[in-house]
């Protein structure tokens, strides 16, 4: 039922559509407020038109990085991100990748110069990234220490510890993208399915 709804709607959409259709199924988690943090990667102009879209809402978009191309965003709830800095786990893990300030504006400078030299120099992957996502700390230290090998499950992140919370998490995660999916596809702005 999901798939032909979908299939339908993209193939009578306009381009605006499809574009909110793409932001709100891949970020439903942060748009529905059920996650501080969403990243995804778009065309050039993406961001302009994402920050347009949501400007009447709590989320906020920042480019990672541009190629040209290509445009990698990291959208964000800025309340959650602040409470989530606070915890002791992830300021011991970020203090491990090299970070010394832990307010918002200073984080996401250190993690957009970290992203462009992975992403335009082969630097290393900033794996705190991860951690930025709200993925748990302990699944983002096994994750770099197993090479992204022998996790349990992998949907949303690769789990590596506590099993049954991780699949309730992804059952609100699921939720979520079938509300924005359902809501999108009904006819719904992408500011609609931003919930405030």
């Amino acid at each position: 039922m999901l798939a032909d709804t979908m299939l339908s709607f993209l193939q009578g959409c306009t381009p605006e559509e499809q574009f909110g259709f793409r932001v709100a199924t891949q970020c439903a988690q942060v748009l529905k407020n059920v996650k501080l943090a969403n990243l995804i990667t778009l065309g050039t102009g993406s961001w302009h038109q994402i920050r347009c879209c949501l400007k009447m809402s709590r989320v906020i978009c920042i480019m990672l990085y541009a190629d040209g191309h290509h445009e990698v965003l990291y959208l964000y709830r800025y309340e959650q991100l602040e409470n989530h800095l606070k915890r002791a786990d992830v300021r011991e893990f970020l203090s491990s990748c090299g970070y010394e300030i832990f307010e918002i504006a200073a984080v996401m400078r250190r993690l957009r110069l970290r992203y462009q030299r992975y992403a335009g120099a082969g630097a290393e992957f900033p794996h705190e990234l991860g951690v930025l996502l709200e993925y748990p700390v302990a699944d983002v230290k096994s994750f770099i220490d197993n090479r992204g090998e022998n996790s349990l499950k992998a949907r949303y992140w690769k789990v590596y510890h506590n099993l049954p919370e991780a699949e309730r998490i992804f059952r609100i995660y699921d939720e979520a993208r079938r509300q924005a999916f359902m809501e999108i596809t009904g006819g719904c702005s992408l500011a609609h399915v931003a919930v405030s």
